[in-house]
């Protein structure tokens, strides 16, 4: 009788399997696009300086090149590479990411000139994200703050 129960339950069993197998290839589907890391598309560009420093010379503002989609991230091996088109009136110093650049505007640049940073990095499959950002615009220096006061006896 233990035979006939167990030869039923195998054939219960083998009734089930083709769907048990299905809910686990979708599973196992699902697991892998969590761990497939997902291609970087493009970049945002933002000023991570605290307080935000003008585009003005003799300022060096900081900004970032965000990868999207979100949540997209360099992979191993991936350094982006971020280049000014103005390398006279807004040369820039990048990280070792590629990601994070200073904006080193010298004291004489043209008030009114505009520059744009393009960030360029290829994914592993060879595919390449490439974004530019919108201009900057090179504005006059705000007026220096009065700090104190030198008194001279004029007669």
């Amino acid at each position: 009788m233990s035979w006939i129960h167990s030869e039923r339950s195998q054939r219960q069993i083998l009734e089930k399997l083709p769907r048990l197998l299905e809910e686990i290839l979708h599973a196992l589907e699902r697991i892998e696009s969590k761990l497939t890391p997902r291609n970087i598309t493009g970049f945002t560009f933002t000023e991570n300086t605290m307080p935000l420093l003008p585009i003005a010379p003799g300022f060096s503002p900081v900004i970032t090149a965000t990868p999207t989609p979100a949540g997209t991230v360099l992979g191993p091996g991936i350094v982006a590479t971020t280049t000014s088109s103005d390398a006279t009136n807004a040369p820039i110093t990048v990280d070792a990411t590629g990601l994070v650049s200073t904006v080193n505007i010298p004291t004489t640049a043209t008030v009114g000139a505009t520059f744009t940073l393009t960030t360029t990095a290829t994914n592993a499959d060879g595919t390449v994200a490439t974004t530019t950002s919108q201009p900057f615009t090179i504005v006059a220096a705000p007026p220096v703050d009065v700090t104190g006061f030198t008194f001279a006896q004029t007669v």
